[in-house]
């Protein structure tokens, strides 16, 4: 069975395992191409109703409720769920029984017209894909962003013609079950650990990110963080590489220095703008400036038209957004930061001090890693959640504040941040910042719902001053 001559699947009974965004994605576009598909999950209809209703508009065939190795049976191929982890005992019986798993990713790279310009890394993924996808279509290029953030990439593949591109933003579950992806551009951001309660280490974590760019052949492009050492060292494949970088100048690709920023291709180099003119702030925005551009240099957009854009763009939901200021109190929304390294970015980003909400989920992280960024500029932390115990034990000597809610949370470190500093000089309000350091599952859907509700209840109190 064939997707299309160049992309044979190696079954035409796929078993799609996960009923949600991206399961859904794949069984629509599996049966397009008259596959007969079957689809599991755990979850039962009664908890996935509109799942149920589509896959049976779809003609698939719904086993809700199950996810156990019976469904193996006359299934030639696995679509595996990013979200459930392969150790699951219904991959490990598909692999002992010789039966392929391929991502969602893989899947929609095999149906796609357009070729792939992919971004992984541990930090900002998003915020990189996304400016990328700004680039390429200001510049007039067909293009749909999709992947982790946004729509599935089975959803979009066969939408975007071959003069197109599909810009993909990719996550180390995803990388665990492909075997063919080969983009056009393949970008790594950094390296710091994460996923550790599901990838054992960081070296096994590192190995699924390398497996993005170990298919590209010298008509492809590799795009580098210079910065990071853990990177650079693994720089593995075929492709002609880039690099970017915040300290200084790259022989090519994109990089900030002496203030600016600037690309270089081709043998030279052209200077863009200030980092004064960009609207994002902090470091690692500017590195994730610099990744976009060194990913888009290959598609010879006009200097002019980057300008513009990256004047212009503010960057995503949930990443270091303004969430309004209530009596002088700017409140930031930074609830994208799931881990350690999210949190120390967000802490540097800073100038004046900070109320820290912080907590959630903790996912095996030692939060004394960076204990001496949060004494640095943190005033007090506000602790939710399951992992706020952990935290106040590796912060020992920092003023901190349980609560037992985000709206009390909220409160809490809005009052706190308006108290005047005891026998000190007058200084500038701190910030209040919700950066978890944690995944969100214990107390909320998911790091959006997290986000959502801190804005809502900013604007309760904000309702609440005014009328006061």
């Amino acid at each position: 069975m064939t997707i299309d001559a160049r992309h044979p699947l190696p079954g035409t009974r796929p078993l799609v395992v996960g009923a949600a965004r991206s399961g859904l994605a794949a069984a629509a576009l599996l049966r397009r191409h008259g596959l007969a598909v079957r689809v599991c999950d755990a979850r039962g209809a009664t908890a996935l109703p509109d799942a149920a209703r589509r896959l049976t508009a779809l003609g698939a065939e719904a086993m809700l409720g199950r996810d156990d190795a019976g469904l193996l049976e006359g299934r030639d191929f696995v679509v595996w769920s990013p979200g459930i982890p392969v150790k699951h005992p219904l991959a490990v019986a598909a692999r002992a029984n010789g039966i392929p798993l391929l991502s969602e990713l893989e899947i929609g790279y095999l149906a796609a017209h357009a070729p792939l310009v992919c971004v992984t890394g541990t930090n900002g993924k998003s915020t990189t894909t996304h400016l990328t996808g700004a680039l390429l279509s200001a510049a007039g290029r067909e293009v749909e962003v999709c992947g982790n953030i946004g729509r599935a990439i089975c959803e979009v593949a066969e939408q975007v013609s071959p003069r197109g591109l599909l810009v993909a933003e990719v996550s180390s579950f995803q990388l665990e079950t492909v075997e063919r992806l080969k983009p056009f551009v393949a970008t790594w951001l950094n390296l710091t650990p994460d996923h550790l309660d599901r990838h054992d280490d960081l070296e096994s974590y590192a190995a699924l990110k390398q497996r993005l760019f170990v298919r590209q052949d010298g008509e492809d492009y590799s795009v580098w963080n210079a910065d990071d050492p853990a990177v650079a060292s693994r720089r593995t494949g075929a492709a002609t590489p880039l690099a970017f970088s915040i300290a200084g100048p790259v022989d090519h690709g994109a990089f900030r220095a002496r203030g600016q920023l600037a690309l270089a291709w081709r043998g030279g180099t052209e200077p863009l703008l200030p980092v004064s003119e960009l609207a994002l702030r902090g470091a690692h925005n500017h590195a994730n400036v610099c990744a976009a551009l060194a990913t888009v240099l290959p598609l010879e957009i006009a200097p002019d038209t980057l300008r513009a854009v990256l004047r212009a763009y503010r960057g995503l939901e949930h990443r270091l957004e303004p969430a309004g200021i209530v009596d002088g109190v700017e409140f930031v929304n930074d609830s994208k930061a799931t881990n350690l390294d999210s949190l120390a970015v967000a802490l540097e980003s800073f100038e004046q001090p900070v109320v820290l909400i912080a907590g959630g989920r903790d996912k095996g992280q030692d939060f004394v890693a960076v204990r001496e960024a949060a004494r640095r500029k943190v005033r007090h932390a506000v602790l939710i959640g399951e992992g706020a115990a952990k935290i106040a034990s590796a912060w020992r000597g920092l003023p901190m504040t349980a609560a037992a809610t985000l709206s009390e949370a909220v409160r809490t470190a809005f009052e706190i941040a308006r108290r005047p500093v005891e026998g000190g000089a007058p200084a500038a309000r701190p910030v209040v910042l919700l950066s978890p350091g944690c995944a969100s599952f214990d107390m909320f859907r998911d790091y959006e719902d997290r986000g959502r509700r801190f804005k809502d209840e900013v604007a309760r109190l904000k309702l609440t001053e005014a009328a006061t």
